[in-house]
């Protein structure tokens, strides 16, 4: 090999196969989750509605949004464990271990099949499900993109309203921050790395654990979640009472504190963190491909 840490054309091979890998261990459960479980909820919600009230009414978008968000869940922690898992094992592990490319190209694979390739798929797959079923039965409403478009526009319709009913008590200055924050808070692009934060630790679970991979990991994630917020809770106890207090001295400051350097930077800080978080989960899964041994 010319080059040991990094070749495209070797990538894209080691690439192809890892999909082909992926799709062999999971792609009928990427199938069922997406493609099955927005036709299995229609089916079960006219019947009980033909039983109960004898008329045929299609999932509302709530019902359908609820369900869509549960099975992304599932996608995520159990895709990880589907693909990657068998890792741990001596068998695969020395055979993924000896497949012609190198570490960091593997790590890349995986990072972008497991982070952008799988919930990208599983997505798509679910909503153009939903818009079919919406499209034949108009009894079930919009569908997740025309819902979800609807809502996001009636947000920054209220954040609107909102300001120009405070117009009088906010400063010029506060207004152009206030307008600022909610059309950054409207923006789906922010919410992109939400995605990794949470399919990254499953993986790293998936090849750190030998057994009950996914059970670990979500006591693990409880574990540090619970101890975080040991520690942060004095802090924002202490932040949350002045702040009421002082609404209740003044009413309006609960819209000049926009003005206030956290609130200013609330959407950078909030990316600043998801990033170091991310940037640790990616560390952690690097270091452990490169001590995998068996």
């Amino acid at each position: 090999m010319k080059n040991d840490i990094f070749n495209f054309r070797r990538f894209g091979k080691y690439f192809g196969t890892d999909i082909r890998t992926c799709w062999a261990n999971y792609g009928l459960s990427l199938l069922t989750l997406t493609l099955l479980t927005p036709v299995a909820l229609y089916v079960i919600v006219n019947a009980f509605n033909l039983i109960l009230e004898s008329s045929w009414d299609g999932p509302d978008l709530g019902l359908r949004f609820a369900v869509f968000c549960f099975a992304m869940v599932c996608l995520i922690v159990t895709m990880p464990v589907k693909c990657y898992g068998k890792l741990t094992e001596k068998q695969y592990g020395t055979f993924w271990l000896t497949l012609p490319a190198s570490k960091l190209e593997k790590f890349i694979s995986m990072i972008i099949i497991t982070c952008i390739i799988a919930p990208l798929a599983g997505i798509l797959l679910y909503i153009g499900a939903d818009a079919l079923i919406c499209a034949i039965d108009h009894t079930c409403g919009r569908n997740l993109v025309q819902g979800g478009i609807h809502f996001f526009q009636n947000w920054s319709e209220l954040g609107h309203m909102t300001l120009n009913l405070v117009d009088e008590t906010l400063t010029i200055e506060d207004a152009a921050l206030t307008k600022q924050l909610l059309e950054q808070i409207n923006s789906p692009m922010l919410y992109i790395d939400e995605i990794f934060g949470i399919t990254l630790p499953f993986l790293l679970g998936a090849i750190f654990f030998k057994s009950g991979k996914t059970v670990k990991t979500i006591l693990a994630l409880f574990v540090i979640s619970s101890v975080s917020s040991a520690i942060m809770a004095p802090v924002v106890e202490s932040w949350s009472h002045e702040l009421l207090a002082n609404i209740n001295n003044d009413p309006n400051v609960i819209l000049s504190m926009f003005n206030n350097g956290l609130f200013k930077n609330l959407v950078l800080l909030d990316t600043i963190s998801d990033t170091v978080i991310n940037t640790a989960m990616l560390v952690c899964i690097w270091l452990r491909i490169k001590t995998l041994k068996h």
